[in-house]
């Protein structure tokens, strides 16, 4: 068997307009990876999730089996592993997640992006615009495109003085706006991007 694993770090908890990004898949994952998202990005909290067959492969029963089972688990373990304080931060914001005004936002938000990616697409300087729900990547037309781009820094540089945090990786941006920002906020994002001049 091979074990299919969904790294939903960044795509989980709304970002793509479903639950998970495996939502939108028929083929459904052996093990799920999640973080950022599960605790709304307020604090740091790693989930790995499994089906019961590879749970079971790791649980072990000392009563039944003796030492023998310690030798089953799979021993790991992380300095922030099961803190009490981000556990309760993850169950707000699911919460959160879970209420009517947040799906709404997200579809918002998607269609927003939607819309703009449309006009900016095929504009000078632009070589590429991808969306997927809340998340949108411009991709500026640079000759030199990857992460070491020299371009990154410029871009960082221009977004910050004017107030907007982005982590530009080369010469691609990544917009992924909590799910709270106003059409104001991201109409202020989306023009400073089209005034952005290479």
């Amino acid at each position: 068997n091979v074990l299919t694993i969904a790294d939903e770090v960044m795509t989980g908890f709304g970002r793509t307009g479903t639950f998970f990004a495996v939502d939108q898949v028929k083929t459904k994952p052996d093990i799920i990876c999640m973080s950022k998202g599960i605790t709304g990005g307020t604090m740091a909290m790693g989930v790995t999730s499994c089906t019961q067959e590879i749970f079971v492969a790791f649980w072990g029963d000392v009563a039944k089996e003796g030492e023998r089972a310690k030798f089953k688990t799979f021993f790991h373990g992380h300095s922030y592993t099961a803190n009490p304080i981000t556990c309760a931060a993850a169950l707000a914001s699911l919460d959160l997640l879970e209420k009517e005004e947040c799906i709404v936002n997200i579809r918002r938000i998607g269609e927003k992006h939607k819309e703009f990616g449309d006009k900016l697409r095929g504009k000078p300087g632009i070589k590429e615009v991808r969306q997927k729900g809340t998340i949108i990547a411009i991709e500026f037309d640079t000759g030199k495109a990857g992460y070491f781009s020299d371009m990154r820094a410029q871009l960082y540089g221009y977004f910050m003085d004017r107030g907007i945090l982005l982590r530009p990786l080369g010469n691609v941006i990544y917009i992924l706006p909590p799910y709270c920002i106003t059409d104001e906020e991201l109409d202020y994002v989306y023009t400073a991007i089209r005034e952005f001049k290479i």
